[in-house]
């Protein structure tokens, strides 16, 4: 038996960095939504493990293998499968795809092995994976706080929202960003002006507090940014880049957006919100 299931990009429509803990990591407070672009994970029942890539290489640490590990010391045993992963998700773009492949692993295992593990204990699994691989349990529009991985779902986007999602070629390294945060300057409160508009369905304003350092970091991408907000001006990062998006509700204004940045030769998507269930 084999299974195979989407893993969504998410975006985060806002960031903010409200402080940075002795130990030097981040609190953070933001909107994440997962949107229609993703990877696939096809993942089956074997003797042995073999995992195949389909698509670009993986920098860095390969965040489903963590996943099995930390699945396995979790319950005990050896969990043996061959899983193909077809990557879609740009890599390093602050999409979360390395994560929301880790989540989809976890999820479809459980249900392999039968495993009946828990709503919390996935939860607990995941946040030893990354700090935002809890998110990707549920996706859908939720507020993620603390170092990422304390969830609260919150009113879903209209399903008629597109996002134009473009992908400068730079290859961001999220720790390099953070690093040079160093928690002490005010944040914009995007966050919480978004739940509020959520709530109200008034008027919504998206925002990142991390856009400034990972700009002066990435000179490539500050270039990038100021040529694309010339044919798109309300472009916003996601994560720590280097994707930016822009929010419409009006198709054809998204399609419009989507042929002007095409046309500076960008990679660009047109998504919309995904609920996972």
């Amino acid at each position: 038996m084999a299974l195979i299931l989407p893993a969504y990009a998410k975006l985060n429509l806002t960031l903010d960095v409200t402080g940075r803990r002795p130990d030097g990591y981040h609190e953070i407070d933001s909107v994440m939504q997962t949107i229609s672009l993703h990877d696939l994970v096809w993942i089956e029942r074997t003797d042995c493990r073999v995992f195949d890539l389909v698509g670009p290489p993986i920098d860095g640490e390969n965040l489903v293998l963590k996943a099995a590990r930390e699945l396995e010391g979790w319950v005990g045993k050896n969990l043996p499968f061959t899983i193909r992963l077809f990557k879609r998700i740009p890599l390093g773009a602050g999409l979360g795809g390395g994560s929301a492949d880790a989540a989809a692993f976890l999820l479809a295992a459980n249900l392999l092995y039968d495993l009946k593990l828990k709503k919390a204990e996935l939860t607990e699994i995941a946040t030893a994976v990354g700090q935002d691989v809890p998110f990707f349990l549920s996706g859908g529009t939720a507020r993620a706080t603390g170092l990422g991985s304390t969830i609260s779902a919150l009113r879903p986007l209209s399903p008629g929202w597109r996002f134009l999602v473009v992908c400068p070629p730079v290859e961001v390294a999220t720790r390099a960003v953070y690093a040079a945060v160093d928690g002490t300057q005010p944040t914009a409160r995007h966050t919480p002006a978004l739940v509020r508009a959520l709530e109200t369905g008034t008027e919504v304003e998206f925002g990142n507090d991390l856009e400034g350092a990972s700009r002066r970091l990435f000179p490539a991408l500050d270039g990038a940014i100021a040529r694309l907000r010339a044919a798109v001006p309300g472009l916003s990062m996601t994560g720590t880049g280097a994707a930016f998006f822009a929010g419409f509700q009006n198709r054809r204004d998204a399609e419009n957006a989507l042929g002007a940045v095409r046309q500076l030769g960008f990679r660009a998507w047109l998504c919309r919100p995904v609920a996972v269930p």
